[in-house]
C-alpha cells in the first residue's frame, strides 16, 4: 500500500499543534490563581456526571488512537478525524464541568472544586503526554519508519486520569471528604505511632557506646562535646533517658493526639458521610457546602500541626513542642465546635459528643 501523502501528514501534525495549543490553554485556566469566566452556563448538568461521560469518551477516543497509531499502515486521516471528534466534544465537556463547579460552589464545595481542577488538569496533561508520542510516530511515518509502543503505555496513563476523575461521580462532595479526612487521620496515627517508637527507643547510656565517631579518647572530641554529639545522633531514634519531662510530655501528647483520633473518626460518622448539599437560602446563611469546606480546611490543618510537633519532640525542644502540643489541642478543640451542630444548624447525638470531647482534652 503507498505511504501516506504528505499533505494528510501536515494536516494531522496541524491538527495535533492546535490541540496542544488548546491543551495548554485549558490547563493554564485550571491554575487556582487564574481568572474564573464571569458568564454562567444556564440550566447546568450535574458536572459530576459530565465529567463520567467525558472521562469515558476520552478513554474510547485515545483507546482508536492507539490502535491506528500501532496498526500498519499508517493511516493519518483516521487519526485526524478521531483527534478531531475529541478536540471539539471532550475537552470542552471537562471545562464546562469545571465551570459548572464553579459557579455553584455553594452546592459542590471548594473542596470539590479544587480537585475537580486538579483531576481534569492530569488528564489535559496525560493528554499532551499522548499527543506528543503521535506527533513522534506521524514524523517517523513521514522519514518511512514508525513506531507507535510508546503510544501503548501514554494511553494508558491517559486511562488512569480518566478513571480518576470519573470517580468523583460515585464520590460525590461526601464520599471525596471522607476520603481526604481519612488520608490525614492516617498521617495523625503514624505520627503517634513514632512518638511511641521514639519514647519507648534505647536510652542513650548504651546507644552509641561503640561508635568509634564518638570514642573519648579521640582528641578532637572532648568528655562535654561528646555528650552532645551523642544527643544530637541519637535523638532522631530515642529519646534521651535524662529527660523525665520530656518523656512525661511526650505521654501526654500521644494521650491527646488518641483522643485527636477519636475526633476525626466521630467527623467521619456524623458530620462527612450524612453530608448533602444544601445551598443557603437565607441572607448571611452558610451553604452547607461551605460549612464542610471549613470543616475540611481544619482538618488538613491538624496533621501539619503535629508534624511540627514531632519535629520539636526529635530536636529535644521541649518548650517549642510543649507550645505545639498546645496549638495541636486548639485547634483540634476549634474543629469540634466548629461541627457541634448538624447542616441544619440543630443539636444533634454528636453536639453532646463533641462538648465532652472538648472537655476531656482541653
Amino acid at each position: 500500500m503507498a505511504p501516506p501523502s504528505s499533505a494528510d501528514l501536515k494536516a494531522l501534525n496541524t491538527l495535533i499543534t492546535s490541540t496542544q495549543a488548546v491543551l495548554a490553554q485549558f490547563t493554564a485556566s485550571l491554575a487556582d490563581n487564574a481568572p474564573k469566566p464571569t458568564d454562567r452556563i444556564p440550566n447546568p448538568p450535574n458536572p459530576l456526571q459530565v465529567f463520567s461521560d467525558a472521562a469515558r469518551l476520552v478513554k474510547a477516543h485515545v483507546t482508536k488512537l492507539s490502535l491506528l497509531v500501532i496498526n500498519k499502515p499508517f493511516t493519518p486521516t483516521a487519526i485526524t478525524k478521531v483527534l478531531r471528534e475529541l478536540a471539539s466534544t471532550c475537552l470542552p465537556a471537562l471545562i464546562s464541568g469545571v465551570q459548572i463547579c464553579q459557579q455553584d460552589k455553594a452546592v459542590w464545595s471548594d473542596l470539590l472544586v479544587r480537585e475537580a481542577q486538579l483531576r481534569v488538569r492530569r488528564v489535559f496533561r496525560e493528554l499532551e503526554t499522548l499527543l506528543a508520542e503521535i506527533k513522534s510516530v506521524a514524523q517517523g511515518a513521514e522519514a518511512g519508519s514508525s513506531s507507535g509502543r510508546d503510544s501503548l503505555s501514554a494511553t494508558g496513563v491517559v486511562w488512569e486520569s480518566c478513571d480518576a476523575l470519573a470517580a468523583l461521580n460515585a464520590l460525590g462532595v461526601a464520599g471525596l471528604a471522607v476520603q481526604k479526612a481519612e488520608q490525614w487521620r492516617d498521617t495523625i496515627k503514624d505520627a503517634i505511632e513514632e512518638l511511641q517508637e521514639w519514647a519507648d527507643g534505647e536510652d542513650l547510656e548504651t546507644e552509641g557506646q561503640n561508635d568509634a565517631l564518638f570514642d573519648s579518647d579521640d582528641e578532637g572530641v572532648a568528655g562535654d562535646d561528646n555528650d552532645s554529639l551523642n544527643d544530637i545522633f541519637n535523638a532522631a531514634n530515642s529519646m534521651p533517658a535524662d529527660r523525665p519531662e520530656l518523656k512525661e510530655l511526650v505521654e501526654q501528647a500521644v494521650e491527646k493526639l488518641k483522643k485527636v483520633d477519636i475526633l476525626y473518626r466521630a467527623l467521619i460518622k456524623r458530620r462527612l458521610k450524612p453530608y448533602k448539599s444544601v445551598a443557603a437560602v437565607e441572607t448571611g446563611k452558610k451553604s452547607s457546602a461551605e460549612n464542610v469546606d471549613e470543616l475540611m480546611e481544619n482538618l488538613k490543618s491538624l496533621p501539619d500541626l503535629v508534624d511540627d510537633m514531632a519535629s520539636n519532640f526529635y530536636d529535644l525542644d521541649e518548650e517549642a513542642a510543649r507550645a505545639a502540643l498546645a496549638d495541636c489541642v486548639k485547634k483540634a478543640c476549634e474543629t469540634a465546635k466548629l461541627a457541634t451542630l448538624d447542616y441544619d444548624g440543630k443539636e444533634d447525638e454528636f453536639s453532646t459528643w463533641s462538648k465532652k470531647w472538648v472537655e476531656a482534652v482541653g
